[in-house]
């Protein structure tokens, strides 16, 4: 009998290993299923614009037992952008000091931690960081990156210039986009304060680094009018300068109509009140309140933006210029073919304004009145400027997206309830 219990002993012990093994084969089979599910879970929320979600997601995919410098890496990342910035500054920190990483994996923490106390608002602690990282060739692109946005972050554009302008040859072009509207800023301001001449040097270097934006010239058709604005009389070369750059950033860009109108009512009026050519919702509505300049090189120029542009509101300023001063059935004419190639509840509130004008009609014209009043609330509802990268919608133009903090991205809406 102890024979037979002893000649049994291996088959015993084999079997345990064999239970064992499988044992241990299962849990980590279980716990890889389960970090897949984690991830495919996090890909399907992310898919689906379920942002906090998908972070859930990726945070439990990321946080196994023994994870890599790239996950844990990732890991920081994934933190801060859920806000929990302590958590991201913590395994940064510990990424960063840690001595058995490679020390291009160590700058690679560094500039992580750096993000994560701008993040968290102290920026002193990330300028001396990236201050450091400049040093190092194969980070100085990513370190003056991030340094021209911490300065934008303080709103020290000096600063931001002086350190794009020194290490300008690692820039991308989206940096020194940034780099030309910190110098629009400056002039916008200068432009405010009556310093002229401050202002035409900071537009002229803004244009110098980035010839194609069409901030610069909208910046110096301001300063030229501003300039006529002070004369005794209006300046008839100044003007034309002016109507060379709306001609100009037309050109280059259709889609600025309302803003290029504003300029233009200002050169043929030189005494409208207007601090800035960037026009607000209540200032591109007001068209039925002002009367119109009586002057041919008014309506020729309003002609030549509105083949350029297409943009609603200049056609309805053209429209009120032939109907004032010329013939109110070529006014007509003119909005209904706009509207037969590009519906717009604009023009056609415009067109019904007209029509409650027509002779014969005033039966008609109490009720057409009354729906375009309609319309013209339901115009005033929505906004004129949107955003191209995250779709921040507002009726008032800014060169900053107040939502995503791009520069240059909002732009008069262009759709049946836009410009």
């Amino acid at each position: 009998m102890f024979e037979l219990l002893f000649l049994l002993l291996p088959i015993a012990a084999a079997y345990g290993y064999y239970m064992g093994r499988n044992s241990y084969k299962d849990k980590r089979a279980s716990k890889k299923t389960e970090q897949t599910n984690n991830y495919l879970k996090g890909v399907d929320f992310f898919i689906n614009n379920e942002r906090d979600q998908a972070v859930d997601k990726f945070i439990a995919y990321l946080n196994e037992e023994n994870p890599t410098f790239e996950s844990s890496l990732a890991l920081g990342n994934l933190f801060r952008s859920r806000g929990e910035v302590d958590r991201a500054i913590s395994l940064h920190t510990s990424l960063a000091n840690n001595e058995d990483v490679e020390p291009f994996e160590n700058e690679l923490a560094q500039l992580e931690l750096a993000c994560d106390f701008m993040s968290a608002g102290l920026l002193d602690r990330a300028e001396s960081i990236l201050q450091d990282m400049v040093q190092i060739p194969r980070q100085r692109k990513s370190a003056v990156s991030l340094l021209v946005k911490l300065y934008e972050q303080e709103r020290d554009f000096d600063k931001a210039i002086a350190i794009g302008k020194e290490h300008q040859d690692v820039l991308s072009p989206s940096s020194l986009n940034r780099i030309c509207n910190y110098y629009c800023e400056l002039a916008h301001n200068a432009l405010l304060s009556g310093k002229f001449k401050e202002t035409a040097e900071l537009i002229a270097a803004a244009h110098d680094l980035v010839p194609r934006s069409i901030r610069p010239p909208l910046l110096k058709a301001e300063l030229l009018l501003k300039e006529q604005a002070t004369g005794t009389n209006p300046d008839r070369a100044r003007r034309a300068q002016v109507l060379s750059l709306i001609n100009q950033i037309a050109t280059a860009d259709p889609a600025t109509g309302p803003l290029l109108l504003a300029l233009l009512r200002q050169a043929f009026t030189p005494n409208l009140e207007t601090s800035s050519a960037l026009p607000s919702l209540s200032t591109l509505n007001d068209s039925t309140k002002r009367q119109l300049p009586q002057d041919p090189a008014y309506k020729q120029a309003l002609s030549e933006l509105a083949q350029q542009t297409g943009s609603a509101a200049v056609i309805v300023e053209l429209a009120r210029y032939l109907a004032q001063y010329e013939s109110h059935a070529d006014a007509e004419l003119l909005l209904l073919n706009a509207i037969k190639e590009r519906p717009n509840i604009k023009l056609y509130s415009a067109y019904m304004g007209l029509r409650s004008q027509a002779q014969g009609q005033e039966r008609e014209s109490e009720s057409i009145m009354q729906l375009k009043s309609l319309i013209d609330a339901q115009i005033a509802r929505h906004s004129v400027y949107s955003c191209s990268r995250c779709g921040f919608e507002s009726s008032m133009m800014f060169w900053q997206c107040p939502s995503c903090r791009r520069w240059d991205t909002m732009r008069p809406k262009r759709a049946i309830d836009g410009d």
